[in-house]
């Protein structure tokens, strides 16, 4: 419309300029056509020549609107179909946060038909047939965004087996996973994915394996990662089928900096039979990190010289004075050395300290092997009263 009015102001003022300078000089405009001549004032002809050529101009504007008419109503129908598609979107991604699955899938499939990101509409229809339980028309919506955006497959897989791994069907998502493997350094996202998918199956052995990508991935949550790294051994550890000094001489550095699971590294050695060993990791991370659990296993390893045992454990006592568990650990050691008084001792110091069921249970195995029936009962149904309680 201005670019017509411009057009028109244009012509307007070299009419008028010609109009100007033909009255300054006034002449005649002569057209012979065979034997017939015309005349007329120049004036007139400019001002006839410019009516005319209005004419012809309306008449071509008005045949360009009449035969476009059908374009520009196209047109306006399609941008009134993108509107409505977007207020369906925006609505159907409200209806998702508010939580109604159903009507924000409705909304976001209605908007997904005129949208010029449908693709984005298909997965928010997913997730949200997902949440309502709808796993077919889950998927049904990812294949329709896989067909709108074919550049986006690799995304499209990634959610699907996020989605999958929500539902707890580890096999499947890895199906999808395995193919982006590559990814795992360069994309905390799949390599997330992998690790749950692994946990999800309790395949410690190939979380275990992916740990030093996972560690090396780029932008890597280290919480995310030492929560990962922990569940992974902790599986290793109670797998009846693997080496635990194995383990230890891979996983040194972390099973030693976390008091659970350096018990559970001790713990696994001690029940493959390696208590030397076991003995001599626990007293180490005992000697530099205290841990009450640590050193209540330390009482169960079968301890190769209970001399240099007692030695430790007497040591320690005069730091942890408080410590139940430690009393216990003396007591047994002091078992195994036939040291009966003296265990006697141990396990009343700690029952003093905090009564324990395992500890009641060991001065009446003691009372019963010294022929104290009397001591050995009264012990037993102490420590069955307590289990009680915390049952």
């Amino acid at each position: 419309m201005i670019r017509a009015l411009l057009v028109f102001i244009f012509f307007l003022a070299v009419f008028t300029a010609a109009v100007f300078i033909v009255m300054q000089a006034p002449g005649i405009a002569s057209f012979t056509y065979g034997n017939t001549t015309y005349e007329l004032p120049l004036v007139e002809f400019v001002i006839g020549l410019f009516i005319l050529f209005t004419i012809f101009y309306i008449l071509i504007r008005l045949f360009s609107l009449i035969f476009s008419a059908p374009k520009r109503i196209h047109s306006a129908m399609d941008r009134r179909r993108h509107h409505k598609a977007l207020d369906d979107t925006q609505q159907g991604l409200t209806k998702y946060v508010q939580g109604d699955w159903a009507q924000a899938e409705k909304l976001l499939l209605r908007g997904a038909d005129n949208s010029s990101t449908s693709a984005i509409n298909y997965i928010w229809a997913a997730r949200a047939a997902h949440n309502r339980g709808d796993f077919s028309d889950r998927d049904a919506h990812l294949t329709s965004a896989k067909k709108t955006n074919p550049n986006e497959t690799s995304a499209l897989e990634v959610l699907q087996a996020e989605l999958l791994l929500e539902q707890h069907m580890p096999e499947q998502a890895l199906a999808s996973l395995n193919k982006h493997s590559d990814a795992i350094r360069s994309n905390p996202k799949i390599a997330a994915l992998f690790a749950s998918a692994y946990e999800q199956l309790k395949d410690w052995n190939k979380l275990a394996n992916i740990l030093p990508q996972l560690k090396n991935t780029k932008n890597i949550n280290e919480k995310y990662f030492n929560q990962v790294e922990k569940q992974a051994l902790k599986g290793l550890l109670s797998s009846k089928q693997s080496n635990a000094e194995e383990i230890g001489t891979k996983f040194k550095d972390s099973l030693l900096s976390d008091k659970e699971l350096t018990v559970e590294y001790v713990s696994a050695l001690r029940t493959q039979n390696k208590h030397s060993l076991a003995e001599k990791v626990a007293a180490a991370a005992l000697n530099k990190n205290w841990s009450s659990m640590l050193v209540r296993e330390y009482g169960l390893i079968d301890l190769p010289d209970t001399t240099k045992a007692l030695n430790n454990v007497e040591k320690w006592a005069e730091q942890h004075t408080d410590d139940a568990n430690l009393y216990l650990t003396s007591g047994r050691i002091c078992i195994k050395a036939q040291l009966w008084g003296k265990a006697k001792a141990y396990f009343e110091s700690s029952l003093s300290r905090k009564p324990l069921v395992e500890t009641y249970a060991e001065l009446a195995a003691l009372h019963e092997q010294l022929g104290e029936m009397d001591e050995a009962q009264r012990c037993t149904k102490k420590g069955l009263k307590i289990a009680a309680r915390s049952t």
